[in-house]
């Protein structure tokens, strides 16, 4: 039976550093099936809607070597779990924008949460705050 792992994240303004941790999760299993957190979780979450669609996310992540499957998840819950039979582990992301961290796996049985360090550093956060205030002034003018 192959070993099968799950990451989770919103994968929003796709950086190097989601492709580090995609690519490492992806090493250390034979199937790795990836969740994008919908715009709701997003907003919910962490007070911000992504900038990029979700169908789009999916999109560029479905094309990703490291990735063997795409699922759109709604909610952190154990019941991802149950769609996706063969689930060993659950990784987390420590330090990757974007990306759950351990912190954010409520709900999942601890045996079975892996945590990946940080890799690469992106200048995402940047990014995105350079866009927030370009449109704050524009909707001021």
């Amino acid at each position: 039976m192959s070993r099968v792992g799950f990451l989770a994240g919103v994968f929003d303004l796709f950086h190097v550093g989601h492709l580090d941790v995609l690519g490492r999760a992806g090493q250390a299993c034979d199937r790795l099936v990836v969740g994008v957190l919908t715009d709701d979780w997003a907003f919910d979450a962490w007070g911000a809607r992504p900038f990029v669609p979700l169908v789009e996310r999916t999109q560029i992540l479905e094309h990703l070597r490291c990735v063997d499957e795409v699922v759109v998840v709604d909610n952190v819950r154990s019941e991802w779990l149950t769609g996706v039979p063969g689930v060993q582990t659950v990784f987390a992301a420590s330090g990757t924008d974007g990306v759950l961290g351990v912190d954010e796996l409520d709900g999942i049985p601890a045996e079975l949460v892996s945590v990946l360090p940080a890799g690469r550093g992106s200048r995402s956060p940047i990014l995105r705050a350079a866009i927030d205030q370009r449109q704050s002034r524009s909707s001021v003018a």
